[in-house]
């Protein structure tokens, strides 16, 4: 997986945007396969051990395979995930790291440690650095 970092805005209703640091995972087509086989296998895990279970393995097995294989066909889709991002808040200035999760895709919500205002990271005008090798 190569790391790519964006400057993106971050903005905030009725404040002037500031521009944040988002780092972004470009997965390889064997990453997503191994994330999709991770999720399926909890999921098969979580079917064997309900099997155990009488009465109650007749919803658990059938609803655990059946999420595994969802959020294992959701994570073969992502080719860009979130690792991690730093900016200002536009309205306090408080210069913070924010913890991003999941799948790439704007505007993403983050939220303010110091005011506790909601914020976004929005498209807009962004740089792409060169990529970087996994650390």
């Amino acid at each position: 997986m190569e790391t790519r970092s964006l400057e993106l805005p971050l903005r905030g209703p009725g404040a002037e945007p500031r521009t944040a640091l988002v780092e972004i995972g470009v997965l390889e087509p064997l990453d997503r396969l191994k994330r999709a086989g991770s999720a399926f296998g909890i999921g098969l895990a979580g079917a064997a051990v309900a099997v155990l279970i009488p009465i109650v393995h007749f919803v658990l097995v059938p609803s655990a395979l059946l999420l595994g294989l969802g959020i294992g066909i959701r994570r073969l889709g992502q080719g860009k995930t979130f690792r991690g991002g730093a900016g200002s808040c536009p309205y306090c200035g408080a210069q913070q790291q924010f913890t991003l999760l999941g799948r790439f895709h704007l505007p993403k919500a983050v939220y303010c440690a110091s005011c506790q205002r909601e914020l976004y990271l929005d498209e807009g005008p962004a740089t792409i650095s060169p990529p970087r090798s996994p650390t």
